[in-house]
């Protein structure tokens, strides 16, 4: 047979014809300026016809040829077929043009399938979403790409897949496929193996196309007969190979040698497959060229086991996956390249026309007034979980099921102001000048915005961030105050871990004496810088720290599990910026790491975090701060110390945080709540008196916060941070 390029049949003007094309180069663009969204590629009556043409006939008749068996027509009628089966249709229609997969012709024409919408064996229906996926899978071929697919469920992802195979194990000369999972059960006699078979005995049995299995058992085929010639037994048959396998037990189990198409079931549920992956790889390629295609497809399932599927679909090209721009990857339009995506409003009953096309309007309006019912009808977690089986976007696919220790609703207000730009920032570096004195110019890198982040990411240094820089001459261990949580090694491609430090301004009660009048009030802590990452030489990364803490004066509080970074302080004869163990207020209070070797810092035990720490750090976030009211007393606006916290990763690893999760700025963040709160609970707060002029222009400074009125109006101050200001805020697509 021609190239899949050439000799492609095609129908135009109620006229069969054929289509060739140049070179692979040139069907692939062809294909791609065909390939849209669902709702917009417009089935109509023709489509309709063409596309389950033959399926419709067998329906009605009970036969797909009534011509003589062997006969001409019978002979021509097969062929003809096979052709489309092998090559895919074109379908020109005035001035709209269509493109038929060969394997999805074959399944909505040869391969019957189990229907749930009908409750019985049947056809499937044309339906825009595996129209899509099956053009997004081909472009992938053509291109020499593998394929990443995030689902919804009830999409027949499984029945489609399987044809696939189907098609070239029916029609490809010695072709090698192979399907996978994480369980067994998932491809066997009770998972997509049954498909093969009902789709096998079909075949056999009402189509030209006879291909009987030697072997023919579960999880093995292959296709060929023995056969008598003369005196002599031999074997027939075109020799193509499918092979199922699982890795419940060893995810490399059977993946040696060439393969076409490796199928991946249950992608969302297979915490191993990256390594199936980088095994697989190179038994699809010879030399430079791409030989074969992986397919990972599925629905999430527990977070747990989604990363590689999720790496795949949200970094393609890095993981050498066909990207398709989209606008799907959250609530808010965000756009980028990722593997295919296919939402619940795509091809969702009965908002599908009678020619397969969703009403996407339709669909997102019904899942809208769904949800709303859940939200009010679910337990949270419950909640969650059900948005994810019925995912909008791609981050409801991902999110975690479990309710964020922190409250939601702070949360999701703090990230829009963040987004909304209402804190001013900053973006440097940080290194000793001439006299070894920490100096800052603006950097050319940004804060690293990946939670968690990829082993495998190069640069991992990142950048200081700085809402508000030091003031002048500040109070050593009275006015900033520094957390650390530290790392062990240098460069690392085995490990999620980052060092990381904030730096927080401690609360001042300010007097403000202006003629008669003085008045009372509080500018708030907050947080004025912070630094996450790591370099490859372990001694930079304490360098930076140290010029970080010497910069605002700092009184650091270090998480002493990893001791490194304080040996460094004493070697350097600064362990004066280090808290001593015996001033951590927290410890004395719980009685912990009474027993511990070490004389600065605090050491990290499980339990002291998760049962102590973790609630400072909540309680610092629903703290309420400020009220305005009406005259009547009605509460208009509350503010809520969260307000206090402009860092869009620290959010993020706050709405994130599960047991197990590694969140290494909210262990720096809420061990420095924790002392400083139980600091000031002590020792009072720390006080400054203004009068006349002066007290009327530290009213008016964006970065005081005064309880008689929103103290947190202009927390940060759009347009506070003069220096290094952007048009764009780097945070706008941290969800």
């Amino acid at each position: 047979m021609s190239e899949i390029y050439e000799d492609i049949p095609t129908y135009e003007n109620e006229k069969w014809t054929t289509t060739s094309f140049e070179s692979r180069e040139d069907f692939a663009e062809f294909i791609k300026g065909l390939f849209k969204q669902p709702g917009e590629y417009l089935f109509n009556e023709l489509t309709s016809n063409i596309f389950i043409e033959q399926s419709k006939k067998f329906e009605n008749d009970g036969v797909y040829c009534t011509a003589p068996f062997k006969s001409s027509d019978f002979v021509k009628y097969w062929d003809n077929e096979k052709a489309k089966c092998r090559k895919g249709v074109i379908i020109k229609d005035k001035d709209r043009t269509w493109f038929l997969v060969r394997e999805y012709y074959m399944w909505l024409n040869f391969l019957p399938i189990f229907n749930k919408e009908i409750q019985k064996f049947g056809f499937a229906d044309v339906r825009d979403a595996q129209y899509h996926m099956a053009l997004y899978e081909l472009l992938a071929e053509l291109t020499y790409k593998h394929v990443a697919i995030l689902k919804k469920r009830q999409i027949a992802s499984s029945y489609y897949h399987m044809a696939k195979l189907i098609n070239q194990q029916w029609f490809e000369p010695g072709v090698t496929l192979k399907i996978g999972a994480s369980l067994k059960d998932y491809i066997n006699e009770k998972g997509s193996w049954k498909f093969l078979q009902e789709y096998a005995a079909f075949l056999n049995e009402h189509t030209a196309w006879y291909r009987p299995m030697s072997p023919d058992k579960v999880m093995m085929w292959q296709q060929k007969i023995e056969v008598r010639k003369g005196d002599r037994k031999t074997e027939v048959g075109l020799k193509g190979t499918i092979q199922g396998m699982s890795f419940e037990k060893d995810p490399t189990n059977g993946v040696g040698g060439p393969v076409k198409f490796f199928f991946h079931e249950e992608a969302g549920i297979a915490p191993k497959m990256n390594k199936t992956y980088e095994y697989m790889r190179p038994a699809m390629r010879s030399g430079l060229t791409t030989t074969g295609m992986f397919i990972a497809a599925g629905s999430v399932g527990d977070l747990s086991q989604c990363n590689p599927l999720k790496e795949m679909i949200q970094n393609p090209v890095a993981q050498d996956v066909y990207a398709v721009e989209t606008d799907l990857i959250d609530d808010k339009g965000t756009e980028g390249l990722t593997g295919l995506f296919i939402p619940e409003q795509w091809s969702m009953p009965p908002h599908i026309d009678d020619h397969g096309n969703s009403n996407v309007k339709e669909s997102l309006e019904a899942l809208n007034a769904q949800f709303e019912i859940w939200k009010k009808e679910l337990p949270p977690e419950e909640y969650q979980l059900r948005i994810s089986q019925h995912p909008r976007n791609i981050k409801e696919a991902f999110d975690h099921r479990s309710v964020s220790v922190f409250p939601p609703h702070l949360l999701t207000a703090q990230e829009r102001r963040i987004e909304d730009k209402e804190y001013g920032y900053e973006f440097l570096d940080i290194y000793a000048d001439d006299e070894g004195k920490p100096a800052v110019k603006k950097s050319n890198k940004s804060p690293i915005m990946e939670f968690p982040i990829r082993k495998k990411t190069e640069d991992k240094t990142g950048c200081l961030v700085v809402w508000e820089r030091p003031i002048k001459n500040p109070v050593f261990a009275q006015t900033y105050y520094a957390s650390i949580d530290p790392v062990s090694e240098g460069k690392t491609t085995t490990s999620e871990s980052l060092c990381s430090i904030y730096i927080m301004k401690a609360p001042v009660e300010v007097t403000n004496i202006n003629g008669t009048e003085t008045e009372t009030y509080i500018e708030q802590d907050k947080i004025v810088a912070g630094w996450c990452g790591r370099f490859d030489d372990i001694n930079q990364t304490h360098k930076r720290l140290e010029l970080i803490i010497e910069w605002y004066n700092a009184w650091a509080l270090v998480e002493n599990n990893i001791s490194l970074f304080i040996q460094y302080m004493i070697h350097r004869k600064k362990q004066r910026y280090l808290v001593p163990k015996g001033q951590i207020m927290f410890l004395k209070d719980l009685g912990s790491n009474a027993n511990v070797f070490q004389e600065y810092g605090w050491k990290n035990t499980g339990t002291l975090f998760k049962a102590h720490l973790l609630s400072y750090a909540i309680e610092y976030t629903k703290e309420e701060l400020d009220q305005e009211t009406k005259t009547d007393g009605t509460v208009v606006k509350t503010t809520y110390g969260i307000e206090r916290i402009p860092d869009p990763m620290l959010i993020k690893e706050m709405r994130e945080y599960a047991i197990g999760v590694n969140t290494d700025r909210l262990v720096s963040f809420a061990a420095l709540v924790g002392f400083m709160k139980i600091q000031h609970s002590n020792r009072g707060y720390n006080k400054r008196t203004v009068r006349d002029d002066a007290a009327k222009n530290l009213q008016k400074s964006e970065n005081l916060f005064k309880l008689t009125k929103s103290p947190f109006r202009h927390m940060g101050g759009k347009g506070s941070m003069k220096r290094g200001s952007f048009k764009r805020s780097p945070f706008k697509n941290i969800k």
